[in-house]
């Protein structure tokens, strides 16, 4: 069972076009609000009274915050990873478990004194499990009742003009692409996961695996075939070229990378080690046909 504590106080004040935050106290049950100008974290405390001792306690667990006019959730928790999904609404409480089956991000245990990549948060109510712990979320719109001054109207435009700088042009519909491309080609998916690893895996100024290794590693058809499926992924995500540095974080940001998907490419490497699939690949690669 869910145990949280309530907050103290009254409901934090909000501008226009910022939406609000609560949490779902099994104490007091009732939604409390989470400060926008403080972290909330999910700690051993708040998951669970003070009682699971293999949780960790704040800074070094997951969180809450509010930055650039957005909500996100993060962790530094080295421990466990951190499990997002939608909450179905009204139905029997959901287990740790049913939140890690139906998860659409997964941030990774971190490493140590570092982030796993955040993950922003959309309207909406969620459910996060941390090691044997659940915790509902809710968040809501941006306050549209009221007349708004000039101050706000200006800070919406504010708002939207950084919302367009910080995620470009990409298509209303791209994660959707990209996430059905996934599903009708389980290569292309697995190779950008083990080309992203250091991503996925948080870890501090992530490189990407040399291009010659992945073909290597998943006995791709040639040289050019993560060049290729980067391409590819980037058409489908911006109406215009030079996107290649945004990729990796639109592919995390979305769930459609995941460490599960790590687990697999890194499970399929291993199998073609010890199978002799990667010498046969070194040998035919190092094999060029004069034309």
């Amino acid at each position: 069972m869910v145990r949280l504590e309530g907050r103290e106080g009254g409901a934090p004040s909000f501008r226009s076009g910022t939406g609000r935050l609560f949490l779902w106290s099994a104490v007091s049950r009732e939604w409390v609000s989470c400060p926008p100008d403080e972290i909330t974290w999910l700690d051993r405390r708040t998951l669970s009274g003070n009682e699971d001792l293999t949780l960790h306690r704040a800074p070094r667990c997951a969180g809450l915050r509010h930055v650039h006019h957005r909500w996100e959730l993060f962790s530094r928790d080295t421990t466990h990873r951190i499990y997002l999904a939608p909450d179905a609404g009204p139905a029997p409480a959901a287990g740790a478990g049913d939140v890690q089956r139906a998860a659409c991000h997964v941030l990774p245990a971190a490493p140590a004194r570092y982030e796993a990549l955040p993950v922003t948060l959309q309207e909406g109510s969620w459910l996060v499990s941390v090691g044997n712990w659940v915790v509902r979320l809710r968040l809501d719109g941006p306050a549209r009742d009221r007349p708004a001054a000039a101050d706000d109207e200006e800070g919406l435009v504010t708002q939207a003009a950084e919302t367009t700088r910080r995620d470009g042009t990409h298509r209303p519909d791209a994660a959707a692409r990209v996430r059905g491309y996934f599903e009708r080609n389980a290569t292309a998916r697995l190779a950008m996961a083990y080309y992203y690893q250091e991503f996925i895996l948080g870890l501090p100024a992530p490189q990407t695996v040399p291009m010659m290794s992945v073909v290597i590693a998943l006995d791709l058809s040639g040289e050019g075939a993560v060049s290729d499926y980067k391409k590819l992924l980037q058409g489908l995500i911006w109406n215009e070229r030079g996107h290649a540095r945004d990729l990796a974080g639109f592919l995390l940001a979305n769930g459609l990378l995941t460490a599960a998907d790590l687990d697999e490419a890194r499970r399929v490497a291993a199998d073609n080690e010890r199978n002799g699939v990667c010498e046969t690949a070194r040998r035919r690669l190092r094999y060029r046909p004069k034309g």
